[in-house]
């Protein structure tokens, strides 16, 4: 950081990031490519990895440890993992501000209602498609609810903290919001595309979270709320 009244970097003298406009073009791109790298990752090597993993053991049944397993060592390990090595590289340079949890009242209340907010979005989407059949009586596993606790944080750091972090450097936080929130989307290739088109809806408003509350743990509480409040009824 400069000791003299001109900036240096992408950061004010304040230690403030800069605008996106006074970045240059190549630190730009930069931060973007390395953001799709993150994305991709979570697809190749990430699924080899599992694949090979679950390979050595005999693809074992999807019950038990075999559900806490996967959720904390293969789905977004490698992924957050890697994010989190770039976004500390990125941060010492002052490309982007370091990675923050921001663990506070507000976080958590924002956390809470953007999650409860969330389960009411998805209720309505299942009720207007006319697929109400899908709710059941509450069956808790606990298994499930422990590995969500992994998979849910990996995914936030990920998406609501370094793709969304390091676009909205390059180029605004809006448009980086609704490119980080349809990547997640696209990331749930286990539902229909309408499906998709929600949870990445869902994203924008986890997005604006980790804005408001300058961090990723209110997303986090949203997402732990949707998962922890809806799995057990669908």
């Amino acid at each position: 950081q400069a000791k003299t009244g001109e900036a240096s970097g992408p950061h004010q003298d304040d230690g403030r990031p800069r605008l996106p406009g006074t970045m240059t073009l190549g630190q730009r791109c930069t931060l973007v490519g390395i953001a799709v790298a993150a994305y991709v990752v979570g697809f190749w090597p990430a699924w080899w990895v599992r694949d090979a993993v679950l390979g050595a053991f005999h693809h074992p049944r999807y019950e038990g440890v075999w559900i806490l397993m996967p959720h904390m060592l293969l789905y977004g390990t490698l992924q957050a993992l890697c994010c989190l090595i770039a976004w500390r590289l990125l941060a010492s340079r002052q490309w982007m501000p370091a990675p923050r949890l921001s663990i506070n009242r507000s976080a958590l209340t924002w956390g809470l209602t953007l999650g409860l907010v969330s389960i009411a979005l998805v209720v309505a989407f299942f009720y207007a498609t006319g697929q109400s059949g899908a709710f059941h009586a509450p069956t808790v596993k606990p298994w499930i609810v422990v590995a969500n606790v992994f998979s849910n944080f990996f995914e936030e750091f990920v998406f609501r903290g370094f793709i969304l972090a390091a676009l909205a450097a390059a180029i605004g936080f809006w448009p980086a919001a609704l490119l980080s929130s349809a990547a997640f989307g696209a990331t749930h290739t286990q539902y229909p595309l309408s499906l998709q088109v929600l949870i990445a809806a869902t994203a924008v408003l986890w997005a604006w979270a980790a804005r408001r509350c300058d961090g990723i743990f209110a997303p986090y509480v949203a997402h732990m709320t949707l998962d922890w409040g809806l799995d057990p009824f669908l």
